[in-house]
């Protein structure tokens, strides 16, 4: 047996990660942009709404002149006409004055504030009484409320949601630059792996990886493509990994990456001109056998990933150092972190100092105690597909600890 290189820390690996490059900046359609990175901060080109606007049905009025009105002592106003919808008012409101508004209509000149409906009553010739004492910017929306001109409201990286989509819409943006998505190659090897629609014979496995791989890196944001599958041959791999940088951004081999005497992947990538290896093996369990490479494709780098072959090992691999990349490659200035939740233990588990397990765990509902949740331990091996579909979250033991104890209260993160 052929052994590892000297094994890297999951942190030494995450930094090699940081050194690629982000995916070249395009313009993409609004309604297209959901889910995109920003290449660029997004500021603020006009307050935004623009102009004073009411936020209730009512009286537009100037705040001096209801100081002090209250039900037993209204104060007697003469209304003077309307503020129509979608238009500027055509009045000016002077002491004395008042206009009837609706919520999102726009204040008149004059007007700092609106008294509700429900505070008014007619009181004949044209006068309307107000029962209501309003201060300055009461029932208003002021026209730089939501946005400054000039202020940034998106910063540089930042992953659009509905919500910013709609913020840009505000504005009148019809394109956004983003980063373009990560195109990743998810090619699977081994002798022993067949495509899904094929029925195996014994000693034959389904072909999961590429589909789960595949799965991840869309829910990432990135454009896979299953390449297919490559027999034990280190001609046929290195053809594939060949024509694949050539069109991808990453290169995803799983199966292959172990130390053993068919597993040519280490071989494969360090073939390719100009490549460099990054590492071979990392204190990770499950995903010891984790295989980073670069190589050069004209003006960019394509960063060539072997993953395990077993299941569990390939996808806890993907989700600690594939889809930090993709975030990378699309522009993400800060790593995002999963949702973490406190949880109590309910058995005892055991790691080995030095290493970074990463323990699969069930969670039931916790009534009484610290923790809203209990951690069931899945106890199952990393070829086993079952035990990532039972798991709700991942408990991250560090390198610095030989395991918890049951009954402590644990930080997990969910899937």
């Amino acid at each position: 047996m052929k052994s590892f290189l000297t094994l890297q820390s999951v942190e030494d690996v995450l930094a090699h990660l940081r050194s690629f490059k982000p995916c070249p900046e395009e313009r993409t359609p609004l309604d297209e942009a959901v889910g995109r990175r920003l290449a660029q901060a997004f500021v603020a080109p006009a307050d935004l709404p623009g102009f004073d606007r009411s936020t209730v049905d009512g009286y537009a009025v100037r705040a001096r002149d209801v100081f002090g009105a209250q039900e037993g002592s209204p104060a007697l106003l003469e209304c003077v006409g309307d503020c129509p919808m979608g238009r500027a008012p055509d009045l000016t409101l002077e002491e004395g004055r008042t206009a009837r508004i609706l919520t999102g209509g726009m204040l008149p000149r004059g007007a700092d504030c609106v008294v509700m409906v429900e505070y008014s009553r007619p009181a004949g010739k044209g006068m309307v009484e107000l029962a209501r004492t309003q201060a300055p910017g009461d029932n208003v929306i002021l026209h730089d409320d939501d946005a400054a001109a000039g202020a940034e409201l998106l910063p540089e990286g930042r992953r659009l949601r509905p919500e910013d989509i709609g913020l840009l819409a505000a504005f009148g943006v019809r394109e956004v630059a983003t980063r373009r998505p990560a195109r990743v190659a998810i090619l699977s090897t081994g002798d022993e792996v067949l495509p899904i629609e094929e029925e195996p014979r014994p000693g034959q496995v389904r072909d999961v990886n590429a589909h789960t791989l595949s799965a991840l890196c869309r829910e990432a944001g990135a454009h896979p493509f299953r390449a297919g599958l490559v027999r034990d041959d280190p001609e046929a791999l290195r053809e594939a990994v060949v024509r694949l940088a050539a069109e991808a951004d990453i290169v995803a081999v799983s199966g292959g990456s172990s130390a053993g005497m068919r597993d040519h992947t280490v071989n494969v990538f360090t073939s390719l001109p100009g490549s460099e290896l990054l590492t071979h093996g990392v204190s990770i369990s499950p995903g010891k056998p984790f295989i980073l490479a670069r190589a050069p494709q004209g003006d960019r780098d394509v960063c060539l990933m072997g993953l395990p072959g077993h299941v569990t090992s390939a996808l806890i691999c993907a989700r600690v150092f594939l889809v930090p990349l993709i975030e990378r490659l699309q522009g993400c200035v800060r790593p995002e972190k999963n949702a973490r939740v406190p949880a109590r233990l309910l058995r005892s588990i055991a790691s080995a100092q030095g290493r970074r397990d990463y323990i699969r765990v069930r969670l039931h509902p916790c009534e009484t105690g610290e923790a809203a949740w209990n951690a069931e331990p899945v106890v199952k091996a990393s070829g086993l597909m079952t035990g990532m579909c039972d798991a709700d979250a991942l408990l991250v033991c560090p390198e610095n600890r030989e395991g918890y104890a049951a009954g402590e209260i644990v930080g997990v993160e969910m899937l």
